[in-house]
């Protein structure tokens, strides 16, 4: 299937689904080590955990980069299929953490094709050297500010 057709995470969640399990939700959550109940949330739009992302990346090879943004190949190796976006799972399981007790916190939603594209932006801003020296730190005054702005 094109990328063009898998626009969010839902769409490439459920296309994983379709390709790995015969469809089964349940069966694609118990194989990635998550409980099929808890898998439910992700299919309706929950950022998926690092456990999650995890998951897919060992029992399916999932290229996390792909399942992120819709951009290269759905499975592999991530420097295979992008050269300039390698990916720290550390840092995007603290925006994805971040946002997610963020929007608990005040009571707030977010569309996840929308939460999609913050992630994704943060993970951008937070992983780009800032000049003459490393990325910079995930922080509570950026994250607020943002999210203000977008919810």
């Amino acid at each position: 299937m094109p990328n063009s057709q898998l626009r969010t995470t839902i769409d490439r969640l459920k296309y994983l689904i379709d390709l790995k399990a015969r469809g089964i939700a349940a069966d694609f959550a118990r194989e990635i080590g998550i409980a099929p109940a808890t898998f439910h949330y992700y299919l309706k739009g929950r950022a998926p955990s690092f456990d999650v992302l995890k998951g897919m990346r060992n029992a399916y090879s999932v290229n996390i980069n792909w399942f992120i943004t819709g951009e290269g190949e759905a499975f592999g190796d991530e420097s295979e299929t992008s050269e300039t976006l390698q990916m720290d799972l550390e840092v995007l399981h603290r925006i994805i953490k971040w946002v997610e007790e963020w929007l608990d916190r005040e009571d707030k939603f977010l569309p996840p094709d929308k939460k999609a594209r913050f992630i994704a932006l943060a993970y951008e801003y937070f992983t780009t050297p800032k000049e003459g020296g490393d990325g910079r730190d995930v922080n509570d005054k950026d994250m607020n500010k943002w999210l203000r702005l977008v919810v």
